[in-house]
C-alpha cells in the first residue's frame, strides 16, 4: 500500500471521529472510539468488521447499571440512562426468543470472563446480559453487555459491549469461542450496530443495529433532495440487512415522540472504482495543482467513508504545498522539534444529503512528527458551494492542544486571480498572507469569532470575501440526541 493510500484510509478512519460540537457527550463517545479502535486493532478477524458500539451478554436482567460519579468532567448521565434502558431490554432476534440458549450462552460467556479467555475483556464484571442473536446473512451474530463493578474510570461507561458471530446456527460453545469476538468496546451505547463484510465490495455486507426496547427504527429510501419517506421497521427496535436487502438509504430511532438517531445506511453513491468520466467531473473546477493520482484515490476513497452522507460524488476544491501550519506532538502541545509544519494539501467537498457541503482537508507532512505520524486534516461544513472558483473557502487548522489555547491557522482557497488573503475581526484587520497557487495559510490569534476572509487582487480590490467554514464531518441531517433529557 502506498503513503496516500495509507493516509487516505488513516484519514477516512480519523474524520469518522470529529465531533462538531464540543459537548461532554461527544468528547466521551470520542475517547470510547479510540479506545475500541484500539481493541479492534489487536483482534484477528477473518472479516472485515465495522462496530458502532457493541455489548455482552446474560438470561436474566441483571443488575441496573449505575452511572459515573455525579463530580465527573464529562458526565453522560442521560445517555447511561438510555443505555441502562438497552440493558434491561429483552433479548431480541429471532433465536434471542429461545430462553434456554440465551441462558447458556450468557453463562458461557460469564464463565469465559472470568477465566480470562476473552481478549480484552479483564475489567471485573458483574453480569453478562445478552441484547440480541439471530441467523443474519449466513452468520449467527450475538450482542452481549458485561456490566462492570464499577464505572471505566477513563470514559464513565458502567458497561462494556461485545458483538459475536459464527456460523449460521452456530452453538453458543462455538459463539463463545475467541475466533468468533468480532469487536470489544469500553461502553455499551444506547445505539448498537455491527456490519460484517468487505465495505468495499458492493452488496457484501451484513449489518445490524439495535436500540432500546420500546423505541423504533425506521427506514427511508437515499432522499430526493431533503424528502423523506419515512417507513417503521417490522423488525421493531431492531434492524437487520443483508447484501440481498440493502439499498440506498437513511435509518431513524424514535423512541416515544424524539427522534433519537437519524443516520445513513451503509453503502455510498460510489460502490465500484472511479471512472475516467466521474474523475473529470471531479476535478473540473480544482484549483491549485493536484496529481491525478492522488486525486482519483483520494474522491474514490471520501466518497466510500462518508456514503449516503453526501447527495452527490465528491469534488476536488484544491491542492497544494502549503507552510506555517501550527505544529502537532504526541501528547497535543507543540512540537518540541518544530513549532511550525508544511506539507503537501488537497481539498474536497460534496454537496450534503439535507443541504448544505462537507469537506475535509489532507495534508501529508514534509516530515514526520516525533510520534510517526505522517498526515493530518480536517473537516469542514459550510452552507456556500466551495468549489465555485469565483468564492473563497477558509478552513481552520489548528493545533492538538486541549482547549481554545492551540495555535491555529486558517487554510484559505481564492480565485485564481488573488494575490493576497486578508482576514478582519470587527472591521478590524488581524492578518494577512500573500497567496499562491490560489492558495494561503494565514496564521490566527487565539478568538476565532467574527472573522471575515478576503480574496484581494494586486491592486488591493476584493475579489470574494466569505467566513471561516465551521468544524465537522456530519451531515446536517444527522442526529444523535441520546445526550438530552
Amino acid at each position: 500500500m502506498t503513503v496516500d493510500e495509507e493516509l487516505s484510509r488513516a484519514l477516512a478512519e480519523l474524520s469518522g471521529t470529529l465531533t462538531p460540537q464540543p459537548d461532554p457527550y461527544g468528547r466521551a463517545r470520542a475517547r470510547y472510539r479510540r479506545s475500541r479502535q484500539r481493541r479492534l486493532g489487536g483482534l484477528a478477524l477473518a472479516l472485515v468488521v465495522s462496530v458502532g458500539g457493541a455489548a455482552f451478554a446474560i438470561a436474566d436482567p441483571g443488575p441496573t447499571t449505575q452511572p459515573p460519579p455525579a463530580d465527573s468532567t464529562e458526565s453522560i448521565a442521560p445517555v447511561v440512562a438510555w443505555s441502562d434502558k438497552l440493558l434491561q431490554s429483552p433479548p431480541r432476534g429471532v433465536v434471542g426468543q429461545d430462553s434456554g440458549y440465551v441462558r447458556q450462552l450468557s453463562e458461557l460467556l460469564l464463565a469465559a470472563q472470568r477465566r480470562g479467555d476473552i481478549p480484552r475483556m479483564d475489567v471485573p464484571v458483574t453480569a453478562v446480559k445478552v441484547l440480541f442473536v439471530d441467523d443474519v446473512g449466513g452468520q449467527r451474530i450475538a450482542l452481549a453487555a458485561f456490566v462492570r463493578d464499577q464505572p471505566d474510570p477513563a470514559t464513565g461507561w458502567p458497561s462494556t459491549a461485545m458483538w459475536l458471530s459464527a456460523d449460521e446456527g452456530a452453538s453458543a460453545e462455538e459463539l463463545v469461542s475467541t475466533n468468533a469476538v468480532r469487536g470489544v468496546s469500553d461502553g455499551l451505547e444506547p445505539y448498537e450496530s455491527l456490519a460484517l463484510g468487505d465495505p468495499s465490495g458492493p452488496g457484501t455486507v451484513i449489518h445490524v443495529a439495535i436500540a432500546p426496547a420500546g423505541c423504533v427504527f425506521l427506514s427511508a429510501p437515499f432522499p430526493n433532495g431533503t424528502a423523506f419517506r419515512w417507513a417503521p421497521e417490522p423488525t421493531g427496535s431492531y434492524l437487520i440487512r443483508t447484501p440481498k436487502t440493502q439499498r440506498p438509504e437513511w435509518w431513524r430511532v424514535d423512541c416515544g415522540a424524539v427522534t433519537r438517531k437519524m443516520i445513513p445506511g451503509p453503502g455510498s453513491l460510489l460502490p465500484d472504482s472511479i471512472t475516467d468520466a466521474q474523475l473529470a467531473t471531479a476535478m473540473s473546477r480544482v484549483r491549485g495543482s493536484v496529481p491525478e493520482q492522488r486525486a482519483r484515490l483520494m474522491v474514490s476513497e471520501y466518497a466510500k467513508s462518508r456514503g449516503y452522507q453526501l447527495a452527490a460524488l465528491p469534488s476536488v476544491v484544491w491542492g497544494g504545498h502549503v507552510t506555517g501550519l501550527p505544529a502537532r506532538s504526541t501528547g497535543g502541545s507543540p512540537a518540541a522539534d518544530a513549532s511550525l509544519e508544511s506539507g503537501e494539501a488537497t481539498i474536497l467537498a460534496a454537496p450534503a444529503a439535507g443541504g448544505g457541503w462537507i469537506g475535509q482537508v489532507t495534508i501529508d507532512l514534509d516530515r514526520p512528527r516525533l510520534n510517526g505520524v505522517i498526515g493530518t486534516g480536517a473537516s469542514f461544513v459550510v452552507t456556500a458551494d466551495p468549489t465555485d472558483p469565483a468564492g473563497v473557502l477558509a478552513v481552520s487548522i489548528d493545533s492538538d492542544s486541549i482547549g481554545d489555547e492551540g495555535e491555529r491557522a486558517l487554510l484559505v482557497v481564492t480565485p485564481a486571480a488573488a494575490t493576497q488573503v486578508r482576514v478582519t475581526q470587527d472591521g478590524r484587520e488581524v492578518a494577512t498572507a500573500a497567496v499562491s497557487g490560489a492558495g494561503a495559510v494565514v496564521p490566527m490569534p487565539h478568538s476565532m469569532t467574527g472573522l471575515v476572509v478576503e480574496a484581494l487582487d494586486a491592486s488591493g480590490r476584493t475579489l470574494a470575501s466569505g467566513q471561516v467554514a465551521g468544524d465537522g464531518a456530519a451531515s446536517t441531517l444527522e442526529t444523535d440526541t441520546w445526550n438530552q433529557n
